[in-house]
């Protein structure tokens, strides 16, 4: 599978306004990846994951900074 074609999974403990869809568009696009997939985890306390391939980007993810 190219990185054209991979999907971008993203965790988030809601669903992100349109600001922010746009800039993790964006934040994608840059990683040669053009597809997102939101992951709705209201275990994540806050922040954001993105995951691309096997490239995990733990934007501030409170679980983490609390365990």
């Amino acid at each position: 599978m190219s990185k054209s074609e991979q999907v971008a999974k993203v965790t988030v403990t809601i669903k992100p306004d349109d600001e922010t869809m746009k800039k993790i568009a964006d934040f994608v696009k840059r990683h040669n990846c053009y597809s997102v997939d939101y992951i709705i985890d209201e275990n994540i306390i806050g922040g954001i994951i993105i995951q691309i391939g096997d490239v995990i980007y733990d934007g501030c993810n409170v679980r983490t900074r609390i365990l």
